[in-house]
């Protein structure tokens, strides 16, 4: 399903994503009603966010850092707020964390 408004999240600045509160992101999606509070609570699959930028990526002003899916346009802008808060933007390149920190056991 199609979510009713779409909004592109622009950069404020130039420079490059340091980090992302994943927390904070993963909260703005439940609050457009993309996952549940409450066991029980209803999941509108039409909403959350998508075409997120990942940490490293260098960004202009005005490039759009991700887009909301939501139901209302209020929503949609307290979700851009929302993920702008959890991006943290800075000058100076970054390299990637590591994908795998350690092997576990297994086979030699």
């Amino acid at each position: 399903p199609l979510a009713r408004v779409q909004l592109d999240v622009p950069a404020p600045r130039d420079g490059v994503i340091q980090a992302v509160d994943t927390r904070a992101v993963g909260l703005a999606i439940v609050a457009l009603g993309g996952g549940r509070q409450r066991p029980g609570d209803r999941i509108d699959p039409a909403v959350g966010l998508s075409h997120l930028r990942p940490v490293g990526t260098r960004v202009t002003a005005g490039e759009t850092l991700g887009r909301v899916h939501a139901a209302t346009r209020a929503d949609a802008e307290v979700a851009a707020a929302a993920l702008l808060s959890a991006l943290s933007l800075g000058d100076e390149g970054v390299s990637p964390a590591a994908l795998v920190h350690e092997v576990l056991g297994g086979a030699p």
